[in-house]
């Protein structure tokens, strides 16, 4: 279970550092992409570690389930990443010869293909906030995670959701509601880090 705890936490560290780098720094767009996109792909790999610690104490239909939803969160946030910069970096050149001199129109274009990736957006904020939900609950029975990692789960997953089906298709932010996604990312960061350290801190295997 040891490496499960270090690998899985490590990931979780490591991939929410991917999108800090990816979000602030200027790379250039392939390596920004890269970079991006192992944000998903860790992020799974630590959900496996964080899945199969909570199961080695006590195995329950919300762990199980909250498991399956946070694989789909990421695969959607990985298409609505992969559709963002397939936009960003090629619409361009279409938009040039069919909007020359139509600045208007190139504006609405752009906007309304932006609703693919809001949908996206949307989709990816439901289920990841089902997940931590789920994971939630299950962590309630688990002796070093329990309601004190459990129930700051179940209520930023909760309010994920909620405020993005009151604005949908818009994110929340736009409609002069809370964006809770830093305070989710923080949360994730914290608890991997815990993971890393409980796994170090853990004897045998």
């Amino acid at each position: 279970m040891r490496i499960y705890l270090i690998a899985g936490g490590s990931s979780g560290v490591a991939g929410t550092i991917c999108y800090l780098l990816a979000a602030f720094l200027s790379l250039p767009d392939a390596a920004g992409y890269f970079v991006v996109m192992l944000w998903p792909i860790l992020s799974m790999v630590f959900g496996y570690g964080l899945y199969r610690w909570i199961a080695s104490e006590r195995q329950t239909l919300f762990n199980e389930i909250g498991f399956l939803f946070l694989v789909v969160a990421f695969a959607l946030v990985a298409a609505m990443i992969s559709v963002q910069l397939a936009i960003h970096m090629g619409a361009q050149e279409y938009l040039a010869s069919v909007t020359a001199g139509n600045t208007d129109l190139a504006v609405a274009i752009r906007r309304t293909v932006r609703l693919v990736d809001f949908g996206l957006d949307v989709a990816w904020d439901m289920f990841i906030g089902a997940s931590l939900v789920c994971i939630g609950l299950a962590m309630r029975l688990h002796t070093k995670l329990g309601w004190k990692w459990g129930l700051p789960a179940v209520l930023l997953g909760a309010a994920l959701i909620v405020l993005n089906v009151i604005t949908f298709p818009w994110p929340p932010d736009t409609r002069g509601l809370f964006d809770i996604g830093p305070f989710i990312g923080f949360y994730i960061l914290a608890l991997a880090g815990f993971t890393v350290w409980c796994g170090f801190r853990m004897t045998g295997e």
